[in-house]
């Protein structure tokens, strides 16, 4: 593959990583019901507390996507933007552990839609977290 297409590769994945961030961030804060994590913050916490939790990660979700779209255009500085990709790259993995591992329809709690269900949405989220990784390294 040529450095070219590479580059053409990472930006698609930098664009689909923004939208899916900033549209899973308005969508938790207009709602609390936006995304599957706060779906899952609502299985294990209750009250006060999950609606805390789910406009933590909803604010945190916008910044991400907006911070990414505007990468593909400024360039940030470097201790900068490698502080906020470590931000984004830690939350995603804590997202994953809530939604694929302690949520309503998780590995370890209920599975209502099976075990290929599981597997398909845990794929699904590895294939974010590849994303983020690729483009953690431009």
């Amino acid at each position: 593959m040529t450095k070219v297409n590479s580059h053409i590769g990472t930006v698609f994945l930098q664009l689909a990583l923004s939208l899916l961030f900033i549209v899973g961030g308005i969508w938790t804060l207009q709602s609390g019901n936006g995304d599957e994590i706060s779906i899952a913050i609502k299985y294990i916490f209750s009250g006060d507390l999950a609606r805390i939790l789910c406009i933590v990660f909803g604010i945190i979700e916008i910044i991400a996507g907006v911070f990414l779209f505007l990468r593909l255009f400024l360039n940030i500085g470097t201790l900068f933007d490698s502080i906020l990709m470590i931000i984004i790259l830690i939350s995603w993995i804590a997202a994953i552990i809530v939604i694929d591992f302690l949520g309503a329809d998780s590995l370890f709690n209920n599975l209502n839609s099976g075990f290929l269900g599981f597997l398909n949405r845990f794929a699904r989220h590895l294939l974010v977290l590849g994303a983020i990784i690729r483009v953690k390294t431009l």
